[in-house]
């Protein structure tokens, strides 16, 4: 079955405002069944002239008039009928976080619905995205494609208006942070340094679990050797492998690596033979990274229709590219249909006979003719 989400289960701090006629009625309603102003601020457990602002429709500042946006809790407290409900859903005109942007209500998309969509979003903020308490939520990556998917997957949510920053070298796409708001709220996790995945997505479609995964192995899988995902929470590391395996796709050993001084990430990777698997049931969007899935299965491929080739073919064949221009570890191995540690035996031995010679590190390393 699929889970959706309504108003009443967004978080309380949400700030919505009633159409002129609903709000008198709301008002009308409370003060009757509470017996007035003082009785139902007393309910509520606010002051009464804070409940008059709410009644007034507005509140003044500094000589200055605002109107006055009242909290959901405030319509979860006093909304005891299922009539009321439904009369203050339809009336709301317009919605915002405390000090955000209001969105007119009609062009959010409700109820809010799981969907592959949904889930793409959701995983980009647990990987290249920012969702914290403050400040504006974006998603930072550098490649375009990517980007431009996101901005269509937010329209799962209505028109939803985003543009984008440079802040330093990664192009950010910047979002209404209501949005996160209640991401955050429905699925009860965190963004920022997140430690978990969504409880919810363990029994989503298969379909919705397939883009979730696919759009966290854009974000932080590599596809050079092989097919490895880490992040730097062992939890959230261990319930991304689980919920692969979940999928019939076999993963190895999560191992440990140091980033920095105090950091360590947490790495597994795709066995090798479920690298077809993973392709038909997961896959990348990000092009580079399906580009170089291509070239593996088509190395398994030619591996299997062929297992050896004359290694002077195969050391011309370097040299006659090299000499056209100087290439990366990767575009050799792309090119020759040879693994990346298939592809070094050759190099080494070419660079050890004065041939080539090597600019840069590991699968960066800039290969030149001597």
């Amino acid at each position: 079955m699929v889970k959706s989400w309504h108003i009443w289960s967004f978080p309380n701090n949400i700030y919505i405002l009633l159409k002129r006629d609903v709000h008198s009625y709301f008002f009308n309603e409370m003060f009757n069944e509470y017996g007035g102003k003082r009785p139902y601020a007393r309910f509520l457990g606010i002051y009464q002239n804070h409940l008059k602002s709410y009644w007034k429709r507005y509140f003044k500042k500094n000589g200055k008039i605002y109107v006055q946006y009242i909290p959901l809790w405030v319509f979860k407290e006093s909304c005891k009928t299922k009539k009321l409900k439904t009369l203050i859903e339809k009336g709301i005109d317009k919605i915002r976080v405390r000090a955000g942007t209001p969105l007119d209500y009609n062009k959010l998309r409700l109820p809010i619905k799981e969907s592959p969509e949904f889930y793409r979003v959701v995983a980009h903020l647990i990987g290249d995205g920012y969702a914290g308490k403050i400040k504006v939520p974006y998603y930072a990556n550098t490649c375009k494609t990517l980007r431009k998917q996101f901005k269509k997957d937010l329209q799962t949510f209505g028109k939803i208006k985003t543009y984008e920053r440079t802040p330093n070298t990664t192009p950010c796409i910047m979002f209404p942070k209501l949005i996160a708001d209640i991401l955050r709220r429905i699925l009860d996790m965190e963004f920022t340094r997140p430690s978990k995945l969504p409880k919810s997505i363990f029994s989503a479609s298969k379909g919705c679990q397939s883009a979730f995964l696919q759009a966290l192995f854009d974000d932080e899988g590599t596809a050079s050797n092989n097919i490895t995902i880490g992040m730097i929470n062992p939890n959230l590391v261990g319930e991304i492998k689980r919920l692969i395996e979940s999928l019939d796709i076999k993963t190895g050993k999560i191992s440990v690596r140091k980033i920095n001084h105090k950091n360590y990430g947490y790495y597994f990777s795709i066995c090798e033979k479920d690298v077809g698997k993973f392709q038909d049931k997961i896959g990348f969007y990000h092009p580079n990274k399906q580009k170089r899935l291509n070239i593996k299965l088509k190395i398994k491929e030619r591996n299997y229709i062929r297992r050896t080739r004359p290694l002077d073919w195969t050391r011309k064949r370097i040299i006659d590219l090299l000499k056209i221009r100087p290439r990366t570890t990767i575009e050799l191995s792309n090119n020759l249909l040879l693994t990346i540690g298939g592809v070094y035996n050759h190099l080494n031995y070419l660079e050890r006979d004065n041939k080539i010679q090597r600019s840069g590190y590991k699968n960066k390393c800039l290969w030149l003719i001597n």
